[in-house]
């Protein structure tokens, strides 16, 4: 999987950095589960709606309320969810503004 990801951070993405790409790709693996969607999502790039839920929230939700994400920042955020809650809802509620 881990080279399916880099192959999409280079060629789609046209992310440079190899630290970025090292970064991402972490991420998106730490869970198990998160991961396994995110492998589907590269495949059918569409997003289930009987998907995993972090906190209430699936990938196809993350997507409807932040369109600007693409497939790796929605499923990176479903981690974000997961490892600080909190944060993450606050990011949901300004709208996916960060500051």
């Amino acid at each position: 999987m881990e080279g399916r990801i880099e192959k999409y951070l280079i060629d789609e993405k046209g992310v440079e950095s190899e630290i970025v790409r090292q970064k991402l790709r972490e991420k998106v693996m730490k869970y198990d589960d998160i991961a396994a969607e995110f492998d589907e999502w590269l495949d059918e790039r569409s997003y289930r709606e009987e998907g995993i839920k972090v906190a209430g929230y699936g990938a196809s939700d993350i997507y409807k309320m932040a369109p600007m994400l693409d497939g790796i920042g929605v499923f990176n955020f479903l981690v974000d969810l997961r490892d600080n809650l909190e944060e993450a809802e606050k990011i949901i509620e300004s709208g996916f503004v960060v500051r």
